[in-house]
């Protein structure tokens, strides 16, 4: 029988407890917003690439001042730049806590299968003699129907 990938509980208070702190990350970052699939598509992209040039483009607003036309909002620009940045940090520390998050579920959710199919091969041998057992493996078999190969004519 294979290892087991994890073992753990998830209290429910520790469960409430975390949907609160999610609640208070919300609440923290109203500002933040959704954008469609179109707007993502049709949006002007700022990658690990560009952070230079822009930093250095905002570096130009305060250097240059007299360059930079009136109707360009500069400090606008350097709020985006900053948000960008303090965001960033934040985006790192959830997707690795995300990663870790669906790690664990896949591990928990492959023990379980293991643990399921194990236990439907016993089912399916018990019912051969019982016929409640038959009905219940008769239930868990819907799950594999359309499953497997096609029987020709």
């Amino acid at each position: 029988m294979s290892k087991n990938k994890i073992s753990a509980v998830l209290p429910d208070a520790d469960k409430t407890a975390v949907m609160a702190s999610v609640g208070q990350i919300k609440a923290k970052l109203s500002f933040v917003i959704n954008l469609n699939n179109e707007e993502r598509q049709n949006t002007r992209k700022m990658g690990s690439k560009s952070v230079e040039y822009v930093s250095l483009n905002l570096q130009g607003t305060q250097s240059f001042p007299g360059l930079i036309p009136a109707d360009v909002d500069t400090a606008e620009f350097a709020k985006d730049v900053v948000l960008v940045n303090q965001l960033w940090a934040i985006r790192i520390e959830l997707a690795a806590l995300l990663e870790s998050i669906n790690d664990t579920m896949l591990a928990a959710g492959s023990d379980a299968m293991i643990k399921a199919d194990l236990v439907y091969s016993y089912l399916k041998t018990g019912a051969k003699n019982d016929g409640a057992v038959k009905a219940l493996v008769a239930e868990i078999a819907k799950r594999f129907e359309g499953q497997g190969r096609k029987k020709t004519a």
